[in-house]
């Protein structure tokens, strides 16, 4: 009996599961006859059973249907009434490495033998394999375990938020909440920074979140506009107690990957890379005609009507930015003053906060916290106007955030981690499209 015949005359369609199944991975250590689901691949006469990563191979000699998985009248199995991509339950044991069937059950009739490629479209995109799966989900869950075993709580924050972050680079997401009879705008948060720092002011010392965060209109090989942020904070300390904090969860995760120790930091300062790439000597106070030249004796189309800080990306990310793809992982640290955001001015006059760069990626983000309320205040102010002047829409800031500032934010430091990055760093994957089963696709 061929293959069309038994599935017209005999398949019971789509049945379920009729006694306790394991998938490939459980089976192989399970002893005796074992039901086993998962995918038939056929290739080159041979067949194999394949799911949680794990191929079995197959002899089918013995092999009968389970009476659960057709019509009364059972027929005779046939290798040739089953193809390459159906889903099976099988009953078998394990002898010298192959798996002797006894009973097969057809769960799911493959319609096309190119099963295994997607099909295109944004209905199905599908980007990552049961390994990546097991990989990220190792990462995580060791991510996890480094915190608790620092002593940190686990935080639960808001994803519709009243303010996605003040930032003049970022656009947020924004909607429209109805609560009863009162609507209001709210936002995705693009850093989950404000809530956290409410709780240092409520007393949390030791505070961490793996959040969904979203940012529109960010594209290209190392964006998506949904992304997992790590962000951890902790009260009473400088940004060396976050720097220690990044060597070795770095460290640690690669360990739960079985990948080689990874380099430590390799500390440096952004006047130091402007030095030592550019022959050139940044400091706090200098001016933007000097940047202006310095563009242009570059090779950097500048504009005299560009702020500071546009004139300096182009310089950092054309000249600076390439340099930090190698080696590393590198620690940058002090940044000029105009790019404090919500971290504290040194005494150096340099903006205390540090950047993680590895292998071409920007990973991390560190703050040593301002919590100044008026200066804060002043700040969210200047990000209003700065998005003022570029055409963005306006943000609010978060009302009951300054209010909690106002009753003492302990000095912290904090640093926001971008998972999807780091797994791309240390996998040494190169677009992160392949750090999700679902990645967003124009």
């Amino acid at each position: 009996m061929n293959r069309e015949e038994f599935l017209r005359s005999h398949w019971k369609r789509y049945p379920a599961i009729d006694m306790p199944t394991v998938d490939c991975q459980t089976a192989l250590s399970l002893p005796g006859v074992v039901s086993v689901g998962g995918r038939l691949v056929v290739a080159a006469n041979a067949f194999h059973l394949v799911s949680a990563g794990v191929s079995l191979p197959l002899d089918f000699e013995q092999a009968q249907w389970s009476e659960s998985g057709v019509f009364a009248l059972v027929p005779a199995f046939s290798p040739a009434q089953i193809r390459d991509g159906d889903l099976l339950c099988v009953r078998a044991k394990s002898e010298n490495g192959v798996w002797r069937v006894r009973d097969v059950q057809l769960l799911f009739a493959a319609h096309d033998p190119a099963w295994r490629q997607p099909p295109a479209g944004p209905e199905f995109r599908l980007a990552w394999s049961e390994a990546s799966a097991s990989s990220w989900t190792a990462m995580v869950s060791a991510a996890r375990a480094y915190f608790s075993a620092q002593g940190f709580q686990e935080a639960r924050t808001p994803t519709l938020v009243p303010s996605p972050g003040t930032e003049p680079f970022l656009d947020p997401f924004r909607t429209t909440v109805l609560f009863g009879s009162v609507s209001r705008e709210i936002f995705l948060p693009t850093s989950p920074e404000f809530h956290l720092k409410k709780l240092l002011v409520g007393g949390f010392t030791r505070v961490f979140e793996m959040k969904e965060c979203f940012r529109n209109d960010e594209g290209g090989s190392h964006h998506q506009p949904e992304f997992l942020m790590l962000e951890w904070y902790r009260a009473y300390v400088d940004l060396d107690a976050i720097a220690l904090d990044v060597d070795e969860l770095i460290a640690t995760v690669a360990r739960a990957l079985s990948l080689p120790p990874p380099p430590r930091l390799t500390q440096t300062t952004i006047r130091d890379l402007f030095r030592t790439y550019l022959e050139f000597d940044l400091k706090p106070e200098t001016a933007k005609s000097e940047l202006l030249a310095l563009a242009r004796g570059l090779g950097i189309t500048a504009d005299a009507e560009e702020s500071w800080d546009d004139v300096y990306f182009r310089i950092f990310l054309t000249k600076l930015e390439p340099e930090l793809a190698h080696g590393g992982p590198w620690l940058v640290r002090d940044y000029p003053p105009s790019q404090a955001a919500l971290a504290r001015i040194g005494r150096d006059g340099w903006a205390d906060r540090f950047e993680i760069y590895w292998r071409g990626l920007e990973i991390a983000n560190a703050f040593h916290e301002l919590n100044d309320p008026e200066l804060n205040e002043r700040r969210f102010a200047t990000d209003a106007r700065e998005r003022a002047a570029r055409g963005k829409p306006p943000v609010p800031h978060d009302e009951e955030l300054v209010r909690a500032l106002y009753s003492g934010l302990p000095p912290s430091g904090g640093i926001a981690l971008g998972m999807d990055r780091l797994f791309m760093a240390l996998m040494e994957i190169g677009q992160i499209e392949q750090t999700r089963a679902f990645p967003y696709r124009v």
